[in-house]
């Protein structure tokens, strides 16, 4: 009986050890060391529509990161360029985080739907830069600590620490967005490997996140290059892909 108590016992301590979350305020400067990639990769991201099954959208996304100094310290700086059908579709995000945490300091995009929207992150409330001309954002104010930048996810998922069961909760934020910074879960749920069109394998860990009951989303990363390889999503109207179009083997 005693016996059968402690292997109990030995059997739920392993298996919430397993269950535990990693709960992600910043990025440890190691992992960004070890892990950060710097270059252009780019996606191609289609979207269907349930509702309208024979219709589609698709763009490209540009992504370039690298290493510059702003204010003495080391940032990451990633310039998006996401293009579409006609010049509304198009959209320039530029991000700029710190090396040392992953958390941001600054963020900007321009497009013809929303405009020119700017804004600063400080150590405890993000606000719309002053400094930028015609920001519509100007007036924006939230106080909160720094939230990691959601419109980095690609990024971001890169430098984690993904291992078999992992499980993350990442204080993420859209800046300016209608929802406030909140922890959302993502989880290893296993490996798959994808077939390449030269006919070789990747081998990736499969990250998912469960919006709600209905919508997720699935990131598959590979192991050796530690790069986004495709991302399969259900958004409720519709679903979403995107497929890395350049990669080093």
């Amino acid at each position: 009986m005693t016996k059968f108590i402690l292997t109990l016992s030995l059997t739920l301590f392993f298996s919430t050890l397993k269950a535990q979350v990693d709960t992600i305020y910043a990025i440890p400067k190691k992992l960004i060391d070890a892990s950060l990639k710097q270059g252009t990769s780019q996606y191609l991201v289609f979207i269907k529509f349930k509702q309208m099954p024979k219709q589609s959208k698709t763009f490209v996304w540009d992504r370039k990161v690298s290493v510059r100094q702003v204010n003495g310290k080391d940032h990451i700086e990633v310039v998006q360029h996401w293009y579409g059908a006609d010049s509304t579709d198009y959209r320039y995000v530029y991000s700029l985080v710190d090396k040392e945490n992953y958390l941001p300091t600054y963020h900007k995009t321009i497009s013809k739907r929303t405009g020119i929207e700017a804004f600063d992150f400080y150590d405890n409330k993000i606000k719309g830069s002053d400094s930028v001309a015609n920001n519509k954002k100007a007036t924006f104010e939230l106080i909160t600590k720094k939230p990691l930048n959601w419109e980095l996810d690609l990024e971001t998922f890169t430098i984690l620490d993904l291992k078999e069961g992992k499980r993350f909760a990442i204080n993420y934020y859209h800046p300016g967005g209608r929802s406030n910074p909140q922890f959302y879960e993502y989880k290893v749920t296993g490996s798959e490997k994808l077939n390449t069109i030269d006919g070789k394998q990747i081998d990736c860990w499969k990250l998912r996140i469960d919006y709600n009951a209905k919508s997720y989303a699935v990131f598959y990363i590979s192991k050796k290059s530690r790069e986004i390889i495709k991302m399969d999503e259900d958004f409720g109207m519709g679903t979403r892909y995107k497929v890395k179009l350049a990669t080093n083997m």
